[in-house]
């Protein structure tokens, strides 16, 4: 079937309702509020719907439902609808995710370097050639067969993500060049163009052996250049900056290097071939994500991380052949990326099976290559030489020393999981392992800093014609109260209910959003809607003026508590397969975590990032709380350990059962005077849980946590949350001790 043949029998997003959207975001509001702020904003949120507002701000969204195959393309909402990760760009590393592939599947020889850069460019060009040729297979639903939406492969070659100018209004937008034959080959920080698709039929201009060659003589000429002058015309370090930055220098760029400019835009893709090499998997993940950053004894940067473009998509390969992807999340989709990497790493696959009969076996049989024959001449590189101006030379500078200062500011921790995997999650535990992974990561970040936090998940849409994904909420009341009872003196009969109800209520969430019945994109295009009400009110000029008459903003959709939605600590996505080796993504905000991970059949391999924050201890506390979850499953289902003293009216039997409720290896790391005999082996994960801290020191776990959130951000002290951890009227009488809710004010 043609590529985009079911595209118009798909069905369209649907636009929710304003009640259903508004108690969503209620729900996922709650745990992160004090009762006095959601009362509040509970009032707002009745007053909100039945306003005029609210009834004008719908009638514009359906409008552009109607115009187009997903309102949230529609110009005014498109630009300016937030995501997870908000501005452009803000104080964290560049906001692009990552993937690591595995190693060359031939492992009689290690590539070299130009080779495989080579071999991954061969396979993405023909990859590239099949969609537009429209023969590309259509990506279908695992287990219902459904056609996909194919629409998001069009901004993966031939794209460039543009700051919008302030004449232009909020966000970005997207440069396409769908005839777009040449690629953009970076080498220490300096850019060459080279053709790579012939006018005639869009046939591959090189064979890999060729392409080989190519890459070396780039790389031969980038090494040759003084390493001042080439950081001195490394503009790719532009693209890192934050938004106003990164818009001035673009529009001073294309005022002065028009044509070097067009050649950067409409490039199909990029290719960094580094100069320094990862040895271990800590430094891979380093590499990938932001390249290193070091200068020689002139104080010039000579490291890799001015070898980047971050608007683009990016191949990235090191001296010694570890290769990865990176993709601006702003307007590429994560699952198009996977399935193009997926089957670029098959075509490797397939490379060894071709050496191994001889027969010719390709995922994309109408694409050729133009034959070697002397008498055609054969494109080659051309450097692209920048002539920057006085104030694009300071500008560059300083792009390049923010950049120094943020990566050193940032931790990436690798961790793999061997215990558990797809086999025992969902075949042993019969439970959804995404949805297990998601509440473990609550667990350990209330075990950490004894609060919930706004949580994002990416969920695909795709299902639906013309859309991408759907950012999903993990915390809930639900979520709340599994985590207290995890950490306190709760029977594991009690815990593992708890636990089936928050991996089911996550799932459900889950379901719904990919059948288009989330909140986020509704509640942001809303958001979007006023904020560019002159460019709706321009485009349907026959409806009710937004903000006619109106002297405020709605209250409710501008609300703190609301924001803090769009500020997410913990964002955490879940994308992989077997041709990957790891996947990251940075924080949404300064002072959150990304997490990346991939469960795999027999583990789940973690990629954790953060800025000043504990991030080692974060996925050993994590690896603790899965490895519990684990235990609480044998003991609950498979009866490994009956639980006594339940007994009522017997004191000694209800002394009894509620000492062996508590998990007593963190008594006894805590010297307490309570011990037990013949503790249960599935009891040692508890002591890193809560780093020591037993069922007694509850209170001073939560002062503990509002102190580290004191000095590490923003906070409103908030009293009487009903998200705290519970107050123990043994300690301290019968205080209930308030918390500290971090808000982030700087993006």
């Amino acid at each position: 079937m043609p590529t985009f043949d079911s595209e118009q029998s798909l069905p369209q997003l649907p636009l929710p309702q304003l009640q259903e959207t508004i108690s969503q975001a209620l729900t996922a509001i709650q745990p992160l509020s004090t009762p006095e702020e959601y009362s509040d904003l509970k009032a707002k949120a009745g007053l909100f719907i039945n306003s005029n507002a609210a009834k004008t701000l719908q009638l514009h969204l359906l409008r552009c439902a109607q115009d187009n195959s997903n309102y949230l393309d529609s110009d005014g909402i498109s630009a300016a609808t937030g995501n997870v990760y908000g501005t452009l760009r803000g104080q964290t590393l560049p906001r692009n995710p990552f993937f690591i592939l595995e190693d060359d599947p031939l492992k009689t020889f290690t590539p070299s370097q130009a080779f495989r850069a080579a071999l991954l460019t061969v396979s993405a060009l023909r990859f590239a050639v099949s969609l537009r040729q429209e023969s590309l297979s259509p990506d279908t639903a695992p287990k219902s067969g459904r056609h996909l939406t194919m629409e998001p492969y069009k901004n993966l070659f031939g794209t460039t993500m543009v700051p919008h100018d302030e004449t232009e209004g909020i966000g970005i937008s997207i440069s396409r060049y769908p005839e777009s034959r040449h690629i953009v080959v970076m080498a220490r920080g300096q850019l060459y163009t080279l053709e790579v698709l012939s006018p005639e039929n869009n046939q591959i201009w090189f064979s890999k052996f060729e392409l080989t060659n190519r890459f070396k003589e780039i790389m031969a000429d980038a090494a040759s250049i003084d390493s001042l002058e080439a950081t001195r015309h490394a503009i790719g370090t532009f693209s890192t900056e934050m938004k106003p930055t990164w818009r001035f220098a673009r529009r001073r760029l294309e005022q002065t290097n028009k044509v070097h400019m067009e050649a950067l835009d409409s490039a199909l893709f990029v290719v960094c071939l580094d100069h320094e090499s990862p040895a271990t998997d800590p430094e891979r993940v380093q590499f990938a994500s932001h390249g290193t950053s070091r200068t020689n004894n002139q104080g010039v940067q000579v490291g890799t991380c001015t070898n980047r473009l971050y608007d683009k998509l990016c191949f990235v390969v090191t001296p010694n052949s570890v290769a990865a992807c990176i993709y601006p999340a702003a307007i590429m989709d994560g699952t198009t990326v996977l399935r193009f990497l997926s089957d670029i790493y098959t075509d490797s696959v397939l490379r060894l099976a071709r050496q191994i009969n001889g027969s010719h076996y390709t995922l994309w049989k109408q694409t050729n290559t133009v034959p070697i024959n002397e008498e055609i001449e054969k494109p080659i590189p051309h450097r692209l030489r920048f002539e920057l101006p006085q104030d694009l030379q300071a500008a560059l500078h300083l792009a390049e020393t923010r950049l120094a200062d943020i990566i050193s500011q940032h931790e990436y921790v690798f961790r793999t999981i061997n215990s558990v995997g797809e086999t025992f999650l969902c075949k042993r535990m019969c439970l959804p392992a995404d949805s297990l992974v998601q509440t473990c990561i609550q667990v350990t970040y209330y075990a950490l800093y004894g609060r919930m936090a706004s949580t994002v998940e990416p969920v695909t849409t795709r299902r639906f014609r013309s859309a991408r994904t759907e950012p999903v909420t993990s915390q809930s009341e639900k979520m709340r109260r599994l985590c207290q009872a995890f950490l306190s003196p709760t029977p594991d009969e009690q815990k593992w209910s708890l636990i089936l109800d928050a991996v089911n209520e996550h799932r459900d969430k889950v379901i719904a959003a990919t059948h288009g019945k989330g909140f986020e994109r509704h509640l942001s295009a809303l958001r979007a809607s006023f904020i560019q009400r002159k460019v709706l009110n321009r485009l349907h000029p026959d409806l009710p003026a937004i903000g006619q008459g109106e002297t405020t903003i709605p209250s409710f959709l501008f609300d703190p508590c609301v924001d803090m939605l769009y500020r997410p600590e913990l964002l955490a996505a879940n994308c992989g397969n077997p041709a990957l080796h790891m996947f990251g993504i940075t924080p949404s905000i300064p002072t959150g975590f990304g997490i990346g991970y991939i469960i795999k059949e027999d583990s789940v391999s973690f990629v954790a990032s953060s800025q000043w924050r504990q991030t080692d201890r974060f996925l050993d506390t994590l690896a603790s709380v899965i490895t519990e979850v684990k235990s609480l499953w044998k003991s609950v289902v498979n009866g490994a350990s009956a639980r006594k003293g339940s007994h009522v009216g017997n004191r000694s039997d209800q002394l009894q059962g509620y000492l062996d409720s508590i998990p007593m290896s963190l008594v006894a790391s805590n010297n307490s005077s309570l011990q037990r005999q013949n503790v249960s082996a599935k009891r040692d994960a508890d002591t890193t849980i809560l780093g020591g801290y037993d069922y007694f020191d509850v209170t001073e776990l939560n002062l503990r946590s509002e102190l580290h959130s004191e000095l590490q951000s923003q906070t409103i002290s908030r009293n009487g949350s009903s998200s705290n951890l519970p107050g123990n009227s043994n300690v301290n009488g019968n205080a209930e001790v308030g918390r500290k809710l971090v808000v982030n004010e700087d993006l």
